[in-house]
């Protein structure tokens, strides 16, 4: 059985298309790339030095876009809870600006800006108690 001129027509602009479409398809950034890194974050209580474990924190951070691919810029959350230790660590973050969120029982909550430059940036914040009502 032949295929016909269209027919093979046909089979060739999908075969482009699917390659047109896998080549759109951004790779994801590494950790180790020279715009990304780690960031860990140590959470405490401010009287005792104390890690403070199953704190929530909220990472917040712009994803730069591509001109290259049409991609814009966007506005990324992540969320997490410290271990045992009061620590966690978000992978694969673009570096610059960030905001830090973070909240635990008993505690008043903690949000400040950041600028990551280093490499395996580490953020320590140390929370106070609530301060009692006058």
């Amino acid at each position: 059985m032949t295929q016909s001129h269209a027919e093979k027509g046909l089979i060739l602009v999908l075969c482009m298309g699917v390659l047109v479409v896998l080549a759109g398809i951004p790779t994801p950034a590494r950790a180790d790339s020279p715009d990304r890194t780690n960031v860990h974050v140590v959470v405490k209580d401010a009287t005792t030095d104390q890690p403070i474990s199953q704190a929530r924190l909220t990472l917040r951070f712009r994803e730069p876009g591509s001109k290259a691919r049409l991609k814009p810029a966007k506005m990324l959350s992540f969320s997490a809870k410290t271990n045992a230790q009061g620590r966690y660590k978000f992978t694969n973050i673009p570096k610059g600006t960030i905001l830090l969120m973070v909240i635990a029982d008993h505690h008043q909550t903690f949000g400040k800006e950041f600028e990551l430059e280093q490499d395996n940036q580490v953020i320590e914040v140390k929370l106070k108690k609530p301060q009692p009502l006058l």
